[in-house]
């Protein structure tokens, strides 16, 4: 596996390969964006580029710490948290890693910290981190994923090296598309009414849930950006200027989160009418209705 395998701006490329070419890396990365999965197989990419003894390219496949990383057993990996939203990332988990990081490595000279789901992290948890990552032990380095940097505390962002994997594009059916623009959509008006009738065509259909939940998280996550930067290139670029005008960034992030936690519960098999009733009430509250 190269960095060709991952999906990267050239600049990012660059970046890394000057970090493993000069034996260089930052203390502290950040992951961003893509899918869950993609994140973490890139983070144990980075932390072998790291470990990897090799005084040419990197990973080079065959050293000692190399052939720990194929095999899933490097001791000096160690990984804590569950990229997905919803996960809880405890500030007692954050304590562990600050007391754990002062251990010096077993095999290497250096120490990779993978810190999953970053975004999950409450402000107790992203403070009891900060100071290790402030003064970090020479032999520790720590790479971080989330969502979105946009989740994270301005003081872990100001001593990270931010990359940015690209986002995974998915198609949604008409049907989900459809249904996911007049649930948003329904949020604006002063009637729970209209939300109620936006959700009844998901009220009987559940096979359509999870595709219409992905496709409402891109139409809110693409709101957030046309918040921030002002450049609305969206695919749903109407209904994203429509609740733009009506939300504040920070209800788009709370109806964000109201729908990722409900397509967990969704995948847990919860009751589905309860799910349905539950996904009106949270976000009619969360308007204000």
């Amino acid at each position: 596996m190269t960095l060709d395998n991952f999906n990267l701006s050239s600049s990012d490329r660059e970046i890394i390969n000057s970090f493993a070419d000069k034996n260089a890396f930052p203390h502290t990365v950040l992951i961003e964006g893509s899918t869950p999965q993609e994140r973490t197989d890139f983070a144990n990419f980075l932390a072998n580029m790291i470990l990897c003894a090799s005084d040419g390219k990197k990973p080079c496949g065959i050293c000692r710490a190399c052939i720990k990383c194929a095999a899933n057993s490097n001791p000096d990996i160690k990984a804590y948290g569950e990229d997905k939203s919803g996960s809880s990332f405890k500030v007692e988990l954050s304590r562990e890693i600050r007391q754990d990081a002062f251990v010096l490595p077993n095999d290497s000279d250096k120490k990779v910290y993978i810190l999953k789901g970053a975004q999950n992290m409450n402000d107790s948890s992203e403070n009891a981190l900060l100071k290790i990552l402030e003064e970090p032990p020479r032999f520790d380095f720590f790479i971080l994923t989330c969502e979105s940097k946009n989740s994270m505390l301005d003081t872990i962002l100001s001593r990270s090296s931010v990359i940015s994997l690209g986002e995974a594009k998915r198609e949604f059916s008409p049907q989900a598309v459809e249904t996911a623009e007049k649930i948003a959509l329904s949020l604006i008006g002063t009637s729970e009414l209209a939300t109620l009738e936006a959700l009844s065509q998901l009220s009987a259909k559940k096979d359509m849930f999870e595709d219409t939940a992905e496709c409402i998280k891109v139409i809110f996550t693409d709101c957030v950006k046309f918040k921030q930067t002002q450049i609305n290139e969206s695919a749903y670029c109407k209904t994203v200027e429509r609740l733009c005008n009506r939300f504040s960034q920070k209800k788009l992030f709370s109806f964000l989160n109201i729908i990722s936690r409900l397509e967990l519960r969704f995948k847990q098999n919860a009751n589905y009418n309860l799910l349905i009733t539950s996904m009106c009430a949270e976000l009619c509250d969360a308007v204000g209705k």
